[in-house]
């Protein structure tokens, strides 16, 4: 046999370029997507052997989270972006001539009210949250203020019931003009004290009142009478008086609270928690109780990579990125001292 005139490095080199178009060539379209799918299930055969907790422990899990989730900088400009993607849709013709009864079904809206109405407990407390609010109190006082005055005066209860009234009202205006706003300062103040004396009496009255007469039945019908009147309206007619500073603002809103809420005692005990939970009941678990519980398959990973991988291979392809990236994988290795010894040995 001829001996070569080729160095060490000269056939490394010819090695190099034939290995390079080898796995360029195996790396199109349907070589690719071949190859994909004997090897997922190759890996996934044996994955299905192989426990939760012999590939990933709990505890790297959570240094992840806590690594990627809570630790990493989230950049100013993704609040941006955000605010102006939420802008773009909640201004566009497609957003606001879209009727709420297209997104969501009287079925679902109902299934959601029966849902609610067996948090009874919770409606309770809720209500006598409401009820012991200032607010609550001085909707109540306002309310009855106005009632008593204006029955006051519609029906003239002053010339009616106060002695002496009716008998001015013969003498002209010029004296009822001085005297009746004397006699209404009176009248609203004898009201607005008669109903602070009695205004825990008529909440607590009013708290009963709601409690026996807000039955399931009639909430319902409310919530459903509420839901006739806007499952026919368009989203741009719900969202009126709302414009896009106001939703860019809600954006920025819900971006500090998240800095915030991220670091968080609260946070980290939650999705400690989580991952506690999820290793309690697959950890011990062979993967495939995982991959069937959540219909991970070979399949839906060719599906995925049909889906874009002729594309990103194309365009890798096209701008060279794929052959650099191979032959920059290839090249170690072939003009390792060990590829050249051995090559060397073949001369």
């Amino acid at each position: 046999m001829a001996k070569s005139t080729l160095s060490p490095e000269d056939i490394a080199s010819h090695l190099l370029e034939l290995h390079v178009q080898h796995e360029m060539a195996a790396l199109n379209d349907t070589t690719f997507i071949k190859w994909l799918e004997e090897e997922s299930e190759t890996i996934f055969t044996w994955l299905k052997t192989v426990k939760l907790n012999q590939l990933v422990t709990q505890q790297s899990i959570n240094e992840t989270i806590h690594a990627n989730v809570v630790e990493r900088e989230i950049p100013g400009s993704i609040a941006e972006v955000a605010g102006e993607a939420a802008t773009k849709l909640f201004t566009s013709d497609q957003h606001k001539n879209t009727l709420l009864n297209e997104i969501m079904t009287t079925q679902e809206v109902e299934e959601f009210v029966d849902k609610a109405l067996e948090l009874q407990e919770q409606r309770r407390e809720g209500l006598n949250r409401i009820i012991d609010l200032p607010i609550y109190t001085d909707l109540i006082s306002g309310v009855l203020y106005q009632a008593i005055v204006r029955y006051i005066y519609d029906n003239n209860v002053l010339s009616k019931k106060v002695p002496g009234v009716a008998s001015m009202l013969k003498f002209g205006s010029s004296v009822i003009s001085k005297t009746v706003p004397k006699l209404e300062g009176a009248v609203e103040d004898n009201v607005k004290s008669y109903i602070s004396n009695n205004l825990g009496l008529i909440i607590t009255e009013s708290k009963s009142f709601l409690e026996n007469n807000m039955t399931d039945e009639e909430l319902k019908t409310s919530a459903m009478d509420l839901w006739d009147f806007v499952e026919s309206k368009s989203l741009g007619e719900l969202q009126t008086g709302i414009d896009s500073m106001d939703l860019s603002e809600f954006v920025v809103l819900g971006y500090e609270f998240w800095l915030r809420f991220r670091k968080s005692e609260y946070f980290k005990q939650s999705y400690e928690l989580i991952v506690a939970y999820f290793y309690e009941k697959y950890g011990n678990a062979k993967l495939s109780v995982l991959f069937d519980d959540f219909l991970v398959t070979p399949e839906r990973v060719k599906e995925e990579a049909e889906r874009f991988a002729p594309k990103i291979l194309a365009k890798l392809k096209k701008s060279g990125q794929l052959e650099g990236l191979i032959r920059r994988r290839l090249e170690s290795f072939y003009n390792s001292d060990t590829a050249l010894k051995y090559l060397a040995k073949m001369d």
